[in-house]
């Protein structure tokens, strides 16, 4: 079971990158799963991004996929926030 410290920890990036509602992601992260798991998933991508940019010669296409899920998982969190997550029709992805 997850303890409130290390829940807190996937929330930091995105609470840091989205100052202006910090607050709503800390009050709904605590019953809301989906924002969690997207919390943590962009935490992720902005460490594999960050790690990407000190390799030494610098991985250009890996730099670029990681910029563009960076910024997809952006702007998936703030869509989840303001509700307009796009819903599957039909069952269809």
């Amino acid at each position: 079971m997850n303890t409130p410290k290390t829940r807190s920890m996937p929330l930091t990036a995105a609470m840091a990158r989205f100052v202006d509602v910090a607050d709503l992601i800390r009050s709904r992260s605590d019953v809301d799963e989906v924002l969690r798991d997207l919390c943590d998933d962009y935490r992720m991508a902005r460490h594999l991004l960050m790690k990407a940019k000190k390799e030494k010669p610098k991985p250009t296409e890996k730099i670029s996929e990681y910029s563009s899920l960076v910024d997809e998982l952006e702007d998936e969190v703030i869509r989840y926030l303001l509700g307009t997550e796009q819903k599957p029709k039909n069952g269809q992805p």
